[in-house]
């Protein structure tokens, strides 16, 4: 679902305000002032708050997928300073943003974000908008529909500034044919993998050069850092079978919230309004004289057709159908529900002017009877119920787990929990409390590896836990004996790579002094199609059947003069490349067609805006104050 967010989102601002989804913004640049700050924690940009908790979950969510891809190894420091300092530079700017939109006095009517979200379709049913799968999206999302859609706002006001931007920014024509000249331009290039594979046979290590590269690259030998924890666990689940409303307490439940089992009665309701305009007294009698042919007999409708200024429903001869008392103003509401069916009030006065009201039909309100809603209000009772008893059971385990000193045992006699135990807790989480960032970090954090800590963290809605670390194993490198297999593969792998490099070095090398191409790459011929890259073809920088590294090089090169460029890369496989460029050919704009040189302008315009949005942003940042409390993410 947040991904059709993003799609229906354009404008480098919805970016800046969509970074706490991930997305990754190309403003980046980490200038944040540490200290200052009296709260315990805090972000202030130009002496406003921003919310710590949104950049936390953050954070939390990248480190969880970067987590899932550095597997056992775990995710390294810097790495985690990296992902903290990202979103805090993306919670500033998305933060500038909103104060400079603020500032501009843009606004955002409920129409038009209503209207937005209606667009999404992830909140769609064949085609239209659904409110059930509104609801359903988001609670699957774990957002409030105020929170979506006070977000949304943001986007809309946002997304105003961007297109103000835009609209300012355009594109000479010589910027569009360089652009297209380059971006279009094609080189002839040929090119000969040498496989790193084919040079293994020539590595012969010793058990010193074997050890070389274990002592050099001790880093991918590692055990995995782990800990043996306890903890006490507090479960909303837990809670519930020993909670059970008793009869009074459901009664009283009812009482307390007869409205909700309640559906109001409608009426059907004629009136005549006559304005006041300049002269109160002549309305009011003019009312009142109508009121009196009412009670005369006149026909209703007939007198509202005749003399209704109401352009509304004096057509329909005053008609204003059924309606809740809630859609009326108070005093016409007042006045209909004292009426009964077929009866005429005398005038009543509002601020539209005095009507004549007719009570065509009325319907009763209509309450259904505790016995009627018993079933249904037990659960909710008994819910509401658990939920405050959890939450203060919670803010007890927070006071104790604070107030230890690191004794888990003392905590949980306190609150008549059972300690369990994980004996191996890794970076990737252990045992029945999983691998929840949050928990993760709390684990590993100096605090509580020292033992002298305890740290409550909440594994989901309705689950937390205080952990406490009895033991903890660091990575450290595994004996050279134990993975020397391991190394012995990799050192002659590395070795092979090095010697394929060299001889493609060698032969590129050879090639400049004025070596036949074919000759030269013979070797690395067999087997290997003409399509490979062997015989010279037209590349473009987008051609995907091309390997990255080749193309990055070669078209780094400079042009040919009178005989061909050679040079060397190495692809992520390890395998060694030469390559030969013979010809460039520039894009020009007069050989596109029509369609593809509104594409060309188009992108450029992208291309001019992103660039001046960019500018914009990194104006509002150099010039912000921001102060970061440096226990933020603790």
């Amino acid at each position: 679902m947040l991904q059709t967010i993003h799609d229906k989102l354009r404008g480098v601002f919805a970016v800046v305000i969509l970074g706490a989804l991930g997305v990754v913004f190309v403003f980046w640049g980490v200038e944040v002032k540490v200290g200052g700050f009296t709260m315990a924690q805090g972000i202030e940009v130009n002496g406003k708050e921003v919310d710590v908790e949104s950049v936390r979950r953050q954070y939390q969510d990248e480190m969880s997928r970067y987590q899932a891809a550095f597997g056992a190894a775990g995710v390294p420091e810097e790495v985690r300073t990296q992902l903290q300092n990202r979103a805090l530079e993306q919670a500033v700017r998305s933060e500038l943003v909103r104060q400079r939109t603020q500032k501009l006095r843009f606004a955002a009517s409920d129409e038009q974000v209503l209207e937005n979200i209606q667009l999404i379709p992830a909140f769609q049913v064949a085609g239209k908008f659904s409110p059930d799968a509104y609801h359903a999206a988001l609670r699957g999302a774990g957002l409030r529909p105020e929170q979506f859609e006070a977000e949304q706002r943001e986007h809309t006001l946002a997304l105003q500034l961007d297109r103000g931007i835009s609209s300012s920014t355009f594109v000479l024509p010589g910027e569009v044919e360089r652009r297209v000249a380059l971006l279009d331009e094609t080189r002839e290039i040929a090119w000969a993998v040498m496989p790193a594979a084919e040079f293994q046979r020539l590595v012969a290590l010793d058990e010193t050069g074997l050890k070389a590269y274990y002592d050099g690259h001790q880093s991918l030998y590692m055990t995995e850092e782990q800990a043996a924890i306890e903890y006490i666990e507090l479960n909303i689940e837990s809670l519930a079978s020993n909670v059970a409303p008793g009869e009074d307490q459901l009664r009283e439940y009812y009482e307390a919230n007869k409205e909700r089992f309640s559906t109001a009665g409608r009426r059907h309701v004629r009136h005549i309004l006559i304005s006041i305009k300049d002269d109160e007294a002549a309305a009011e009698a003019k009312a009142r004289n109508v009121f009196e042919r009412t009670r005369g007999g006149e026909d209703f409708a007939a007198l509202a057709r005749e003399l209704s200024d109401d352009a509304g429903s004096a057509g329909a001869g005053g008609d204003l159908g059924w309606a809740l008392r809630s859609d009326y103003v108070p005093a016409f509401g007042d006045a209909v529900w004292e009426m009964q069916p077929g009866e005429t009030h005398e005038p009543v006065r509002t601020e539209f002017g005095w009507h004549v009201i007719r009570l065509e039909q009325a319907e009763p309100d209509i309450t259904r009877s505790f016995d009627e809603v018993r079933a249904q209000i037990e659960p909710e009772l008994q819910r509401a119920e658990v939920e405050k008893q959890f939450g203060d059971q919670q803010e007890m385990l927070d006071t104790l787990s604070f107030e230890s000193a690191g004794n888990l045992a003392e905590v949980a006699a306190k609150m008549n929990l059972s300690v369990k135990r994980v004996e191996r807790f890794t970076r990737q989480g252990g045992g029945e409390l999983g691998g929840n960032p949050e928990l993760v970090d709390a684990v590993f954090s100096a605090e509580v590896l020292s033992g002298g800590e305890l740290r409550t963290v909440e594994l989901g809605e309705g689950r937390v836990v205080s952990v406490h670390v009895t033991s903890h194993d660091p990575a450290r490198p595994r004996p050279f004996e134990q993975v020397r297999d391991q190394v012995a593969v990799a050192a002659q792998l590395q070795e092979a790579q090095r010697l394929a490099s060299e001889k493609a070095t060698a032969v590129a090398t050879e090639l400049s002094g004025g070596g036949d191409w074919a000759v030269m790459t013979r070797p690395w011929r067999a087997g290997v199609a003409e399509t490979a890259g062997i015989q010279p073809r037209l590349v473009r920088r987008d051609d995907a059947s091309v390997a990255v590294e080749i193309k990055r090089e070669a078209f780094a090169a400079a042009r040919p003069e009178g005989r061909p460029r050679f040079g060397t890369a190495q692809l992520a496989t390890g395998d060694a490349v030469v390559w030969m460029m013979s010809a460039v050919r520039t894009g020009a704009l007069a050989t596109l067609s029509p369609a593809e040189r509104q594409r060309a302008l188009e992108n450029a315009r992208n291309s001019a805006n992103l660039a001046d949005a960019s500018a914009y942003v990194r104006a509002m940042r150099a010039a912000a104050d921001v102060d970061v409390n440096a226990q933020v993410f603790q």
